[in-house]
């Protein structure tokens, strides 16, 4: 084969689910016919700027080579201002890899450093509330998820930011208590606060929660160092963070508080899939598991289980599909994406080893 070389970027936006109105992804097409597919974590409202930037990176990307991932990402990355254009740089990255396992005719985990595991353990969180019509019915789904052999589960019980009233604190804490009862003693919960207390907000909380044995306490406060350090010496719940973390500069600065037991690194977001491995490196150094973040599309999902495949330190890899309401998640790729017994099953195709439906994206296109 000759040298291979970008022909095209095609960014991809397709209605999203759980809230979101959008996933953005992207086509990198090349002069060989071979087609990389990506995507980038897509927050609310934030569809637009992902696209534009990949639209611009894309551009300087066209006649280059798409093998050399990691001379892109040193170039792009460092330069991404803002997470929208980190989710960019991202998307781009694991389209990339997925067009370098298609060259060597691999899949990407064994171009990683080889696969430790093919059946990768997930934990299921809060993406299968929706559709829910209330909380008695949001219970019997986290009873589903359990006996559909999800070893964990996580979500978050607040609401409001900073500092909790305590009658409030309690009306949330007491749902947590509901779970406990249903899924037993025993089996994994975790609490995510989405960064929203006060170091007072997130004392109160943790106080509460010590004794539904808890397996990590997710995002209590920002991602302050001193403030993590101060929750994490008051409580005996296990600290974890990360997904806002858009560089490995960023996830040392974390991890130096010495005040988590697993990191949670966003592929969609960090630079991709060599970044995620290479943070999952950097969080063993400290001592720490990861427990990869994962609440985009599908096409993010496999990305991150490539790298969940490899790494030493797992925990689990975060699942956010299971919703009835979105089945048609799994179809989005071809072969659909397997989940049995609370794992997802890698499949053996080179690249990332899917293709997309087509269909599916036209019918769900808002190009």
């Amino acid at each position: 084969m000759s040298q291979i070389r970008i022909r095209n970027v095609v960014p991809v936006t397709i209605q999203a689910t759980r809230g979101y109105g959008e996933w953005v992804m992207v086509k990198v097409q090349t002069d060989q016919g071979i087609e990389g597919i990506g995507e980038g974590f897509t927050w609310r409202g934030e569809a637009n700027a992902v696209r534009n930037h990949i639209v611009s990176i894309g551009q300087e990307l066209v006649g280059g080579d798409p093998l050399a991932i990691e001379s892109f990402v040193d170039r792009f990355l460092p330069i991404a201002d803002g997470r929208e254009a980190c989710a960019a740089v991202s998307a781009l990255e694991i389209a990339l890899w997925d067009i370098l396992g298609q060259v060597a005719e691999l899949p990407v985990c064994a171009l990683l450093g080889g696969q430790r595991r093919q059946a990768i353990p997930l934990y299921a969180d809060h993406g299968v509330f929706d559709g829910a019509d209330d909380w008695g019915e949001r219970v019997e789904r986290i009873v589903a998820a359990k006996e559909a052999g999800f070893e964990m589960f996580k979500w978050d019980p607040f609401e409001g930011r900073g500092t909790p009233d305590p009658r409030e604190l309690a009306s949330q804490i007491a749902r947590v208590e509901q779970v406990r009862n249903a899924v037993g003693d025993g089996y994994r919960l975790a609490i995510d606060a989405h960064n929203r207390f006060s170091l007072e907000g997130a004392l109160m909380a943790a106080e509460a929660l010590e004794p539904l044995d808890i397996l990590f306490f997710e995002a209590p406060t920002e991602d302050d160092p001193d403030l993590l350090r101060r929750i994490a010496d008051a409580t005996s719940i296990p600290l974890a963070t990360g997904e806002l973390t858009c560089s490995r500069a960023e996830a040392k600065a974390v991890l130096d508080s010495g005040a988590l037991a697993y990191f949670q690194p966003e592929t969609g977001t960090n630079g991709g899939i060599l970044e995620s491995c290479k943070t999952a490196s950097l969080a063993q150094v400290y001592g720490v598991d990861i427990a990869i973040h994962n609440w985009c599309g599908p096409v993010v999902t496999r990305a991150a289980s490539h790298v969940c495949a490899t790494v030493p330190n797992l925990l689990y890899q975060e699942y956010a599909g299971g919703a009835p309401k979105n089945e048609w998640e799994n179809d989005l790729l071809y072969p659909p994406s397997r989940v049995e017994n609370g794992h997802l099953i890698l499949p053996e195709g080179p690249g990332l080893g899917f293709r997309l439906n087509e269909d599916l994206v036209v019918a769900r296109s808002v190009d």
